[in-house]
């Protein structure tokens, strides 16, 4: 249960790191309305159900609500990161904007870049944004004509339209599909080789994890020669330990987020699901490398035997999930797999 209690300790001890100043503090100036307000220095976290902002911030704003509204006098001296259903910003930002909302009007001054994920994003005639533009959303931004953006705009791609006199023009692609193709690879782009649908390696990312795993089987043999065991007698077990956590954190995200306290926690749990996957993959890379030692005679005893079996684990995984389809079931079971054969490989010190 090592790697458990190592995993909770570090959570707890960076929720008390997060809080505790707030507590220290007490209740800085609410922002109006019925809101739930804490500060960290001088950064500041607000949320309620309809929050409204109106004052100054020397750091960084984090505020989450059903309807958000940065007024004209609000001025945040650091980045912003705003999550509603409703958000409208009309303060000056010194910083980046990040919003995730299903409706956002930006009518501000934005000194750095604004990312929006969502389904409608407009820009009003008094919207000055010194930054690039980005927005993730099934349709395109609505820009007013007296909107200044210094920077590029990047989202909805549009062609003209087939009339020579026609003034509308019509979409020539998702937004959200194309940004869903581009981070998640999921694609065979002669460009950048091959690529598993929902998972993408490339040469040096395979060099990368390979080389975390021999770091780990180096530093950590007792549970590297665990975690083989455990590929090899209770893989199914490890699968199943694995794809509980990758499919329960979400859930615990969600659940934890609806209350307005448990915002900051479940920021932090986010954290946790990408690093999950992350060392999962490196787990199995450990394991099934080791198992290949083991099983290649005596050229695979020792330091150097260890580091070959890694090195033909990690080739014969960077080709396994460059398989069309195939690939993107091959990831899973070596990312959910690994996870699992963590907590084998720290469960428990042998007898």
């Amino acid at each position: 249960m090592r790697g458990i209690k190592i995993a909770v300790l570090t959570l707890m001890a960076l929720i008390g790191a997060g809080l505790a100043p707030a507590f220290a503090q007490g209740a800085s100036e609410a922002a109006t309305g019925r809101a739930v307000e804490w500060q960290t220095g001088d950064d500041v976290f607000a949320a309620a159900e309809e929050l409204t902002f109106d004052r100054k911030v020397k750091g960084a704003l984090t505020a989450a609500g059903q309807i958000v509204i940065l007024t004209r006098d609000a001025e945040v001296g650091g980045d912003t990161w705003i999550a509603g259903r409703r958000v409208a910003v009309e303060g000056e930002l010194d910083g980046d904007l990040s919003i995730r909302a299903q409706e956002a009007l930006i009518n501000g001054e934005v000194k750095g870049n604004v990312t929006f994920y969502g389904l409608d994003l407009s820009l009003g005639p008094d919207a000055e944004i010194a930054g690039n533009v980005t927005y993730y959303s099934p349709s395109a931004a609505q820009i007013d004509k007296g909107a200044k953006v210094a920077g590029e705009i990047n989202g909805e791609d549009f062609v003209p339209g087939r009339g020579v006199d026609e003034a509308e023009p019509r979409p020539r692609g998702s937004t959200r599909e194309a940004w869903r193709q581009e981070h998640m690879h999921e694609r065979w782009d002669d460009r950048s080789g091959l690529a598993a649908p929902g998972y993408h390696m490339t040469a040096p990312g395979a060099v990368f994890f390979g080389a975390l795993a021999i770091a780990f089987a180096l530093l950590a043999p007792a549970a590297t020669m665990r975690m083989r065991e455990g590929l090899a007698g209770e893989w199914a077990i490890a699968f199943g330990l694995g794809l509980a956590w990758l499919v329960g954190l979400p859930v615990m995200i969600f659940a934890v987020a609806i209350t307005i306290v448990g915002l900051p926690i479940a920021f932090l749990l986010l954290l946790l699901w990408p690093l999950g996957m992350l060392f999962g993959l490196v787990a199995t890379l450990v394991a099934f490398g080791d198992y290949i030692s083991s099983r290649i005679g005596e050229f695979g005893q020792g330091t150097l035997g260890r580091i070959v079996g890694i090195v033909l684990a990690t080739a014969i995984v960077w080709i396994g999930i460059s398989i069309p389809i195939l690939g993107a079931l091959i990831w899973l079971a070596a990312v959910a797999g690994g996870i699992g054969l963590l907590y084998i490989g720290f469960r428990s010190e042998p007898v």
